[in-house]
């Protein structure tokens, strides 16, 4: 057999000399692409539904070099809870692990913008040792006479993340209550599974309105023993994906990774070797492809209005029950506005039907398309934006803090859009209409209250002479 054979075997050899031997966690490069992998708090932490799966082949031209599968999946449930689950294969030489999990997380928010979200993961490891093909040093060695032995054992897992603005912080602690797998070698005690800690330090930058920069810190330690990733990444217009990062005793890991149509992913990472393994062993390779699924927000169904471009009188508008995603609801008298009226309309009258519009607007619950009931203001608007082309319009989208900033960000844009496409197709010009969009950048209300979401989910409207 080749070298890693014999070297694993030397390994194993010179475990059973020891009481125990500690599990390693399994190496990855692409982290960062599916932060679930890392710590269960992440669960459900981006608002959709993501599966990943990652196969990372590591120090290749060496037979026996570990092999690692992962397929891991995430969701949110309602607004604070998410669920997620894993399957891990890892082979290194003589030793295969295979791993199941299921995990639990859920998230508040503190003052505002400050979130966290804490969680949970049972699982259970099943271990496999098969010395068949290894060279042996010493015929006598309980593993050589003891053939192939499984084990199992469960696995336990705590983490914790906060986030605020830009900056993104979490802890976990893996095998929290430490287990032992006894093979059933004699004069070998077993498999000691020892508690792991993972840290993660990041923060993003906004480098002009396409390009963003995340710098992050890893620390993966167990007792005394410490690895560090220092890594920085670049993202363009949430397509293209990149970034370099040192490991410590490693070398160094480039990486890549694309969305396609912000629905599919695909990423690689590859580490090259400048200690230790370097003078005789090549890099890493390491792909991921994953899947996400969001409720993805609709533009507004087109009706057949254009019969209403120039109505004359406005029926009674009454103020709705059950608020659905309402962003300001108040009792309103019938509004009469005849077409003379309007060829007159001075700016205060313009501004009264602008006011209006604005604090009537509702959409269906974390959707972008426009409820009926609306209708009646935004025609009013349009309208007055007929009758007086000397005014033109600023439209600025803004949503609460449920969900990630990058799905708030997309609603706030989409939901600008439906308000114009509402305007265009009703005869206003596109050119007479600005739009603008900052997601929950910009609240002016508390979050933590249902009342202070409920401001924060607003188009605001301004003319612009």
């Amino acid at each position: 057999m080749k070298n890693i054979k014999q070297i694993g075997f030397i390994l194993a050899s010179f475990c059973s000399t020891l009481t125990s031997f500690s599990q390693q966690t399994p190496q990855s490069n692409v982290y960062g692409y599916n932060r679930f992998s890392l710590n269960p708090a992440y669960a459900g932490e981006r608002g959709c539904t993501e599966v990943f799966f990652s196969h990372l082949n590591q120090w290749t031209r060496i037979e026996g070099a570990p092999v690692t599968s992962l397929i891991s999946a995430n969701s949110r449930i309602g607004q604070k809870w998410g669920i997620g689950g894993s399957v891990l294969v890892d082979q290194l030489g003589m030793l295969q692990q295979v791993a199941a999990s299921g995990s639990a997380s859920y998230g508040f928010v503190l003052s505002k913008e400050h979130k966290i979200r804490i969680g949970l993961t049972a699982g259970y490891y099943q271990f496999r040792l098969n010395p068949d093909g290894a060279v042996a040093f010493d015929l006598m060695d309980n593993i050589v006479n003891g053939g192939s032995q499984s084990s199992s054992s469960i696995n336990s897992e705590v983490g914790f993340l906060y986030q605020f603005k830009g900056l993104e912080a979490s802890f976990s602690s893996k095998q929290v209550l430490q287990t032992f797998s006894n093979f059933g070698y004699s004069g070998l005690d077993g498999y000691g599974l020892k508690r792991h800690f993972i840290g993660l330090l990041a923060y993003k930058f906004d480098i002009g309105s396409n390009v963003s920069l995340k710098p992050s810190l890893l620390y993966k330690g167990i007792n005394s023993t410490a690895q560090l990733d220092v890594n920085a990444d670049l993202l363009y217009k949430n397509f293209i994906h990149g970034g370099l990062g040192y490991r410590t005793g490693v070398g160094l890991i480039g990486r890549v990774g694309f969305n396609v149509r912000d629905l599919f992913f695909i990423g690689y990472a590859y580490e090259a070797p400048l200690q230790n393994i370097a003078s005789y062993g090549a890099g890493s390779h390491e792909l991921i492809v994953g899947l996400k699924l969001c409720r993805e927000p609709k533009l507004p169904p087109v009706d057949d209005i254009s019969s209403t471009k120039k109505t004359e009188k406005i029926d009674t508008i009454y103020s709705v029950e059950h608020v659905v995603d309402t962003l300001i609801v108040e009792r309103v008298d019938t509004v009469y506005i005849e077409a003379p009226q309007l060829k007159k309309a001075n700016d205060e009258e313009a501004n009264r039907v602008l006011n209006l519009a604005s604090q009537k607007l509702e959409f269906e619950n974390d959707k972008s398309i426009i409820l009926k009931k609306s209708y009646g203001e935004l025609e009013s608007l349009t309208n007055m934006l007929l009758l007086r082309p000397d005014l033109k319009i600023r439209l600025e989208g803004h949503t609460d803090n449920n969900g990630s900033e990058a799905y708030n960000l997309e609603l706030s844009k989409n939901r600008v859009l439906a308000v114009k496409d509402f305007l265009v197709a009703n005869g206003v010009e596109a050119s007479r209409i600005e739009t603008s969009y900052f997601g929950e950048s910009k609240p002016i209300a508390d979050n933590s209250t249902e009342e202070g979401k409920a401001k924060n989910r607003r188009v605001e409207m301004h003319y612009i002479k």
